[in-house]
């Protein structure tokens, strides 16, 4: 069995919490809670990679989401195995944000794979052009709208990064 934690980071009110309750406990709440400090949730996954089950424990660390006044510290990203970063896309300015937060994870654990979700999919937005992203940052390993209120892509999204993961363990 593998251990491994990975880390999804953003600006605050992307949805970060959204995603992780929708992903580990299949629940979705309207009302808006910040996270203060970090919240750990796990989940065991099993991950098919050439026709054999690993089974691994993964630990989900969501943190404080970035404000103008409050940066978020890189020592909670210490350890992780692999990011998600979580933009709103009704939020122009959270979507601006996405090249440091890469900045800060290639900073902190250098190589890892990360993925990103350009969450609230579900909402009126306008299209968002992220290929020179991929181009810059080649650990970014995927790329998906998600929306936590519709379920959309989210069990995608995890699997792919715990794919990487593992993949990057054996």
């Amino acid at each position: 069995m593998f251990n491994y934690k990975i880390v999804l980071l953003g600006d605050f009110g992307t949805g970060k919490t959204s995603l992780i309750n929708r992903y580990v406990d299949d629940s979705f709440r309207e009302e808006y809670l910040s996270t203060i400090g970090v919240s750990i949730s796990n989940k065991t996954i099993d991950t098919l990679i050439n026709n054999k089950v690993y089974t691994s424990n993964t630990m989900i660390w969501d943190i404080e989401g970035k404000t103008e006044f409050k940066p978020i510290l890189s020592h909670y990203l210490s350890g992780a195995k692999g990011f998600i970063i979580v933009v709103d896309v009704t939020r122009k300015n959270t979507i601006n944000l996405i090249e440091e937060h890469l900045i800060l994870c290639e900073k902190t654990e250098p190589n890892l794979p990360i993925c990103i979700a350009l969450n609230k999919s579900d909402s009126e937005h306008e299209e968002i052009d992220l290929i020179n992203f991929k181009k810059l940052y080649p650990n970014i390993i995927f790329i998906t709208k998600t929306s936590a209120k519709n379920n959309s892509n989210i069990e995608k999204l995890f699997k792919a990064l715990s794919e990487k993961i593992i993949e990057q363990l054996l």
